[in-house]
Protein backbone atom coordinates (compact mmCIF):
# COMPACT_ATOMS: atom_id res chain seq x y z
CA UNK A 1 0.00 0.00 0.00
CA UNK A 2 1.67 3.41 -0.94
CA UNK A 3 2.32 5.81 1.86
CA UNK A 4 -0.95 7.75 2.38
CA UNK A 5 1.67 11.13 3.06
CA UNK A 6 2.49 10.67 -0.89
CA UNK A 7 -0.70 9.73 -2.01
CA UNK A 8 -2.18 12.87 -0.25
CA UNK A 9 0.52 14.60 -1.67
CA UNK A 10 -0.22 13.36 -5.76
CA UNK A 11 -3.65 14.67 -5.30
CA UNK A 12 -5.70 12.05 -3.50
CA UNK A 13 -8.24 12.72 -0.74
CA UNK A 14 -8.37 10.59 2.17
CA UNK A 15 -10.68 9.69 5.04
CA UNK A 16 -8.26 10.33 8.16
CA UNK A 17 -5.25 12.80 6.67
CA UNK A 18 -1.77 12.21 7.02
CA UNK A 19 0.42 13.97 9.66
CA UNK A 20 3.71 15.23 10.96
CA UNK A 21 4.94 18.22 12.59
CA UNK A 22 7.32 20.89 12.07
CA UNK A 23 9.76 20.58 14.83
CA UNK A 24 8.83 17.29 16.02
CA UNK A 25 12.58 16.28 16.30
CA UNK A 26 13.80 18.19 18.93
CA UNK A 27 13.41 20.18 22.56
CA UNK A 28 9.82 18.86 23.46
CA UNK A 29 11.15 15.58 23.63
CA UNK A 30 12.29 14.41 26.86
CA UNK A 31 14.39 11.79 24.97
CA UNK A 32 15.61 14.60 22.66
CA UNK A 33 16.80 16.53 25.68
CA UNK A 34 18.70 13.78 27.07
CA UNK A 35 20.83 13.45 24.14
CA UNK A 36 20.96 17.26 23.85
CA UNK A 37 22.82 16.75 27.55
CA UNK A 38 25.26 15.49 26.02
CA UNK A 39 26.83 17.23 23.03
CA UNK A 40 26.10 20.37 21.84
CA UNK A 41 23.75 21.45 18.86
CA UNK A 42 26.39 21.67 16.41
CA UNK A 43 27.56 17.99 17.46
CA UNK A 44 24.21 16.62 16.92
CA UNK A 45 23.52 18.51 13.55
CA UNK A 46 27.22 17.03 12.35
CA UNK A 47 27.06 13.47 13.59
CA UNK A 48 25.08 10.95 11.24
CA UNK A 49 23.96 8.60 13.98
CA UNK A 50 23.56 11.27 16.68
CA UNK A 51 20.70 12.89 14.21
CA UNK A 52 19.18 9.70 12.58
CA UNK A 53 18.46 9.16 16.49
CA UNK A 54 16.60 12.19 17.35
CA UNK A 55 15.21 11.87 13.87
CA UNK A 56 13.23 8.74 14.45
CA UNK A 57 12.10 9.71 18.27
CA UNK A 58 9.11 11.22 17.66
CA UNK A 59 8.06 7.91 15.03
CA UNK A 60 9.18 5.91 18.20
CA UNK A 61 7.02 7.64 20.74
CA UNK A 62 3.66 8.44 17.92
CA UNK A 63 2.95 5.50 15.74
CA UNK A 64 0.33 7.52 14.12
CA UNK A 65 3.07 9.94 12.61
CA UNK A 66 3.03 9.80 8.62
CA UNK A 67 6.32 11.71 7.78
CA UNK A 68 10.11 11.37 9.38
CA UNK A 69 11.56 14.79 9.12
CA UNK A 70 15.38 14.58 8.86
CA UNK A 71 17.20 16.46 11.97
CA UNK A 72 19.56 19.82 10.49
CA UNK A 73 19.43 23.45 10.04
CA UNK A 74 18.45 25.41 7.27
CA UNK A 75 22.13 27.59 7.40
CA UNK A 76 24.09 24.58 6.34
CA UNK A 77 23.66 26.41 3.08
CA UNK A 78 25.44 29.73 4.79
CA UNK A 79 28.18 27.24 5.87
CA UNK A 80 28.56 25.97 2.69
CA UNK A 81 29.06 28.54 1.06
CA UNK A 82 32.30 29.82 3.80
CA UNK A 83 29.97 31.80 6.10
CA UNK A 84 31.46 30.16 8.80
CA UNK A 85 28.16 29.32 10.91
CA UNK A 86 28.44 28.58 14.68
CA UNK A 87 25.50 27.79 17.01
CA UNK A 88 25.59 28.54 19.93
CA UNK A 89 22.88 28.26 22.50
CA UNK A 90 22.08 31.84 22.19
CA UNK A 91 20.97 31.51 17.79
CA UNK A 92 22.78 31.23 15.48
CA UNK A 93 26.15 33.46 14.32
CA UNK A 94 27.38 34.20 10.91
CA UNK A 95 31.33 34.59 11.34
CA UNK A 96 31.54 35.93 7.78
CA UNK A 97 28.20 37.84 6.37
CA UNK A 98 27.85 37.38 2.27
CA UNK A 99 28.53 40.82 1.63
CA UNK A 100 32.46 39.72 3.29
CA UNK A 101 32.31 36.53 0.55
CA UNK A 102 33.42 36.42 -3.25
CA UNK A 103 29.90 35.38 -4.51
CA UNK A 104 32.32 33.21 -7.35
CA UNK A 105 33.22 30.98 -4.47
CA UNK A 106 31.70 27.05 -5.00
CA UNK A 107 29.66 25.41 -2.79
CA UNK A 108 31.63 23.27 -0.04
CA UNK A 109 28.95 19.74 -0.80
CA UNK A 110 31.12 18.14 1.95
CA UNK A 111 29.34 20.33 4.65
CA UNK A 112 26.02 18.59 3.35
CA UNK A 113 27.54 15.28 4.04
CA UNK A 114 26.21 14.11 7.42
CA UNK A 115 22.97 15.43 7.04
CA UNK A 116 22.65 12.96 3.74
CA UNK A 117 24.15 10.07 5.86
CA UNK A 118 21.24 10.81 8.56
CA UNK A 119 18.75 10.68 5.58
CA UNK A 120 19.94 7.12 5.00
CA UNK A 121 20.26 5.87 8.24
CA UNK A 122 16.45 6.95 8.88
CA UNK A 123 15.22 5.91 6.11
CA UNK A 124 16.78 2.07 6.38
CA UNK A 125 15.09 2.43 10.20
CA UNK A 126 11.64 3.25 9.11
CA UNK A 127 8.20 1.70 9.66
CA UNK A 128 7.00 1.04 5.89
CA UNK A 129 4.25 3.49 6.40
CA UNK A 130 6.58 6.70 7.13
CA UNK A 131 7.54 9.05 4.54
CA UNK A 132 10.96 10.18 4.50
CA UNK A 133 11.01 14.14 4.47
CA UNK A 134 14.06 16.59 3.58
CA UNK A 135 14.01 20.21 3.72
CA UNK A 136 16.01 23.45 2.85
CA UNK A 137 15.63 27.19 3.86
CA UNK A 138 14.62 29.20 0.60
CA UNK A 139 16.95 32.26 -0.68
CA UNK A 140 15.09 35.06 1.29
CA UNK A 141 15.48 33.44 4.63
CA UNK A 142 18.72 32.01 3.54
CA UNK A 143 19.72 35.86 2.65
CA UNK A 144 17.92 37.69 5.66
CA UNK A 145 20.91 35.40 7.86
CA UNK A 146 23.55 36.34 5.81
CA UNK A 147 23.42 39.68 5.97
CA UNK A 148 22.05 40.03 9.25
CA UNK A 149 25.14 37.73 10.97
CA UNK A 150 22.64 36.28 13.21
CA UNK A 151 18.96 36.73 14.04
CA UNK A 152 16.63 40.06 14.17
CA UNK A 153 13.62 41.15 15.50
CA UNK A 154 13.86 43.43 12.76
CA UNK A 155 15.62 42.26 9.70
CA UNK A 156 16.74 46.15 8.86
CA UNK A 157 19.93 44.96 7.28
CA UNK A 158 19.20 42.76 4.93
CA UNK A 159 15.99 44.64 3.90
CA UNK A 160 18.13 47.38 3.30
CA UNK A 161 20.42 45.42 1.35
CA UNK A 162 18.09 44.44 -0.94
CA UNK A 163 16.89 47.90 -1.95
CA UNK A 164 20.83 49.33 -1.76
CA UNK A 165 22.13 46.77 -3.67
CA UNK A 166 19.51 45.00 -5.89
CA UNK A 167 22.05 43.77 -8.33
CA UNK A 168 24.28 42.21 -5.63
CA UNK A 169 21.17 41.35 -4.02
CA UNK A 170 19.41 39.78 -6.93
CA UNK A 171 23.21 37.69 -7.76
CA UNK A 172 23.01 36.17 -4.34
CA UNK A 173 19.52 35.07 -4.19
CA UNK A 174 19.81 33.01 -7.70
CA UNK A 175 22.99 31.48 -5.70
CA UNK A 176 21.06 30.61 -3.09
CA UNK A 177 18.28 28.96 -4.82
CA UNK A 178 20.46 27.10 -6.65
CA UNK A 179 22.43 25.85 -3.81
CA UNK A 180 18.69 25.55 -1.91
CA UNK A 181 17.89 23.36 -5.30
CA UNK A 182 20.61 21.32 -4.71
CA UNK A 183 20.59 20.89 -1.34
CA UNK A 184 17.13 19.18 -1.43
CA UNK A 185 17.86 16.76 -4.76
CA UNK A 186 21.26 15.62 -2.48
CA UNK A 187 18.63 14.75 -0.04
CA UNK A 188 16.79 13.26 -2.45
CA UNK A 189 19.49 11.00 -3.58
CA UNK A 190 19.90 9.92 0.03
CA UNK A 191 16.19 8.78 0.25
CA UNK A 192 13.97 11.37 0.91
CA UNK A 193 10.59 11.11 -0.56
CA UNK A 194 9.38 14.09 -0.22
CA UNK A 195 10.89 17.75 0.62
CA UNK A 196 9.81 21.20 2.21
CA UNK A 197 11.62 24.58 1.36
CA UNK A 198 11.10 26.62 4.63
CA UNK A 199 10.66 30.69 3.69
CA UNK A 200 10.49 31.43 7.72
CA UNK A 201 11.21 35.34 7.35
CA UNK A 202 8.71 35.25 4.42
CA UNK A 203 6.44 37.96 6.35
CA UNK A 204 8.93 40.35 7.09
CA UNK A 205 8.98 41.44 3.75
CA UNK A 206 5.86 43.75 2.35
CA UNK A 207 3.79 41.77 -0.09
CA UNK A 208 5.17 43.79 -2.93
CA UNK A 209 8.73 43.05 -2.06
CA UNK A 210 7.88 39.65 -1.30
CA UNK A 211 6.50 38.87 -4.91
CA UNK A 212 8.98 41.17 -6.59
CA UNK A 213 12.50 39.64 -5.30
CA UNK A 214 11.56 36.74 -2.86
CA UNK A 215 9.06 35.23 -5.50
CA UNK A 216 10.92 34.33 -8.19
CA UNK A 217 13.94 32.57 -6.02
CA UNK A 218 11.28 30.46 -4.73
CA UNK A 219 10.30 29.66 -8.04
CA UNK A 220 14.19 29.12 -9.36
CA UNK A 221 14.42 26.49 -6.42
CA UNK A 222 11.38 24.25 -6.63
CA UNK A 223 11.34 23.97 -10.59
CA UNK A 224 14.66 22.26 -10.27
CA UNK A 225 13.57 19.95 -7.98
CA UNK A 226 11.65 17.16 -9.96
CA UNK A 227 12.59 13.41 -8.72
CA UNK A 228 9.94 13.89 -5.73
CA UNK A 229 7.08 15.79 -4.35
CA UNK A 230 7.78 19.46 -2.76
CA UNK A 231 6.13 21.37 -0.44
CA UNK A 232 6.61 25.01 0.09
CA UNK A 233 5.79 27.01 3.42
CA UNK A 234 5.83 30.88 3.43
CA UNK A 235 5.80 32.14 7.23
CA UNK A 236 3.17 35.06 6.65
CA UNK A 237 0.06 36.20 7.11
CA UNK A 238 -0.60 37.50 3.83
CA UNK A 239 -0.32 34.46 1.53
CA UNK A 240 0.08 36.09 -2.10
CA UNK A 241 -1.99 34.78 -4.93
CA UNK A 242 0.73 34.08 -7.01
CA UNK A 243 1.68 31.07 -4.77
CA UNK A 244 -0.48 29.41 -7.30
CA UNK A 245 1.79 30.11 -9.80
CA UNK A 246 4.62 28.06 -7.60
CA UNK A 247 5.86 24.60 -9.23
CA UNK A 248 5.17 22.70 -6.14
CA UNK A 249 2.69 19.65 -5.26
CA UNK A 250 2.15 21.42 -1.50
CA UNK A 251 1.41 24.35 0.39
CA UNK A 252 1.66 24.61 4.01
CA UNK A 253 -0.10 27.29 5.44
CA UNK A 254 1.25 29.46 8.61
CA UNK A 255 -1.60 29.56 11.71
CA UNK A 256 -2.33 32.94 10.41
CA UNK A 257 -4.10 32.04 7.68
CA UNK A 258 -7.32 30.57 7.85
CA UNK A 259 -7.20 26.83 6.15
CA UNK A 260 -10.63 27.26 4.97
CA UNK A 261 -9.14 30.31 3.32
CA UNK A 262 -6.42 29.01 1.59
CA UNK A 263 -8.49 25.64 0.45
CA UNK A 264 -10.40 28.76 -1.48
CA UNK A 265 -7.69 30.66 -2.79
CA UNK A 266 -5.25 27.54 -3.99
CA UNK A 267 -8.01 24.99 -5.23
CA UNK A 268 -5.19 22.96 -7.12
CA UNK A 269 -2.68 22.71 -4.15
CA UNK A 270 -2.25 20.17 -1.92
CA UNK A 271 -2.83 22.15 1.64
CA UNK A 272 -0.43 21.34 4.68
CA UNK A 273 -1.17 22.35 8.08
CA UNK A 274 -2.63 24.60 10.16
CA UNK A 275 -2.75 24.03 13.60
CA UNK A 276 -1.17 27.24 16.07
CA UNK A 277 1.49 25.33 17.59
CA UNK A 278 0.51 27.34 20.70
CA UNK A 279 -2.79 25.57 21.17
CA UNK A 280 -1.06 22.78 22.04
CA UNK A 281 0.14 24.96 25.07
CA UNK A 282 -3.75 25.12 26.26
CA UNK A 283 -4.45 21.25 26.79
CA UNK A 284 -5.85 18.74 25.20
CA UNK A 285 -9.53 19.96 24.92
CA UNK A 286 -8.76 22.71 23.29
CA UNK A 287 -6.11 21.62 20.79
CA UNK A 288 -8.10 18.84 19.83
CA UNK A 289 -10.86 21.27 19.27
CA UNK A 290 -9.16 23.26 17.09
CA UNK A 291 -7.71 20.10 15.33
CA UNK A 292 -10.76 18.61 14.56
CA UNK A 293 -12.02 21.84 12.61
CA UNK A 294 -8.95 22.12 10.36
CA UNK A 295 -9.61 18.27 9.25
CA UNK A 296 -13.51 19.60 8.94
CA UNK A 297 -12.87 22.40 6.68
CA UNK A 298 -10.31 20.11 4.58
CA UNK A 299 -13.10 17.27 4.25
CA UNK A 300 -13.07 16.78 0.26
CA UNK A 301 -9.80 18.33 -0.17
CA UNK A 302 -6.23 16.42 -0.41
CA UNK A 303 -4.79 17.73 2.95
CA UNK A 304 -1.55 16.98 5.25
CA UNK A 305 -2.38 17.91 9.03
CA UNK A 306 0.39 19.82 10.63
CA UNK A 307 1.24 22.92 12.85
CA UNK A 308 1.24 26.35 11.39
CA UNK A 309 5.01 26.50 12.24
CA UNK A 310 7.23 24.60 14.82
CA UNK A 311 6.13 22.89 18.15
CA UNK A 312 7.22 24.99 20.81
CA UNK A 313 9.68 23.67 23.51
CA UNK A 314 7.07 24.02 26.20
CA UNK A 315 4.50 21.67 24.38
CA UNK A 316 3.38 18.50 26.78
CA UNK A 317 3.98 15.86 24.29
CA UNK A 318 0.90 13.71 25.94
CA UNK A 319 -0.87 17.13 24.33
CA UNK A 320 0.65 16.18 20.69
CA UNK A 321 -0.40 12.26 21.24
CA UNK A 322 -3.81 13.75 21.94
CA UNK A 323 -4.09 15.76 18.96
CA UNK A 324 -2.78 12.86 16.80
CA UNK A 325 -5.47 10.68 17.78
CA UNK A 326 -7.83 13.56 17.39
CA UNK A 327 -6.77 13.48 13.81
CA UNK A 328 -6.74 9.90 13.07
CA UNK A 329 -9.96 9.45 14.88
Amino acid sequence: MPQSLLRVLNGEVLDKPPVWFMRQAGRFLPEYREVRARVTFEQLLNDSDLAAEVTLQPIRRFPQIDGAIIFSDILVILDALGCEVTIPEGGPRIGKTLDQIDINRPLDEKVFEPVCNAIRKVKAALPPKVTMLGFAGAPWTLLAYGIEGKGSKSWSKAKAFIHQNPVLAQQWMDKLADAAARLLNLHIEAGAQGVQLFDTWAGELDADDYATFALPSVKRTLSQVTAAPTLFFARTGYLPDSLNDLPCKGLAVPWQVPISEARRRFPKMVLQGNLDPVALLAGKETATRKARAIVDAMKGHPHIFNLGHGLTPETDPAVVGAVLDEVKA
